[in-house]
């Protein structure tokens, strides 16, 4: 299922959810993931689903609930993995622009570090980034992460992509 909801949300409204990567795709094998533990972590971003297919997916989910007099505030990319393992996220991000909803996306910011991540999450209105520790050793106790992240590069990006967000940030 490529959207779903709209969902309530403490934080933003009446949230259209987008899954941009398939289960289980992820940087990270939290302890406490809902979706269970990943079999194998990963960092390449690459193509999952083709942009214009989940543009028009939201695109009709919007058309149903217009006609339904439902309101929509934000376009919310919370996958069953880590959104920016999307290499396409940016494109689809610029077509989903087209339709006026505001949009968030929710990342453990594990690609934070990598300056072009950055600019395609500064494309949104609403970013959330998260951080379990800032202690290495229960870091990598918590989340599990894929073998080559560092944390100390992680929380550099966070602090240089806050410095040129102009949306709203939730760390």
């Amino acid at each position: 299922m490529l959207v779903f909801g709209p969902v309530p949300s403490r934080r933003l409204g009446r949230s259209l959810g987008i899954n941009n990567i398939p289960p289980k795709h992820c940087s990270y094998s939290c302890l406490y993931c809902q979706v269970g533990p990943t079999k194998a972590t990963e960092t390449q971003p690459r193509t999952f689903f083709r942009p214009e297919a989940i543009f028009n997916a939201v695109e009709q989910r919007l058309e149903k609930l217009r006609d339904l007099h439902e309101a929509v505030d934000y376009l919310t990319f919370v996958p069953d993995g880590e959104p920016t393992l999307d290499a396409n996220l940016g494109k689809t991000i610029e077509l989903l622009r087209g339709l006026n909803v505001k949009i968030a996306v929710i990342s453990n910011a594990s690609l934070i570090w990598q300056s072009n991540v950055r600019e395609i999450l500064k494309m949104a209105d609403w970013v959330s980034l998260k951080a379990d520790s800032v202690d290495a050793s229960v870091w990598r106790r918590i989340n599990r992460p894929c073998e080559g992240l560092d944390l100390d590069d992680i929380l550099s990006g966070m602090l240089a992509f806050s410095a040129d967000f102009n949306g709203t940030l939730r760390c």
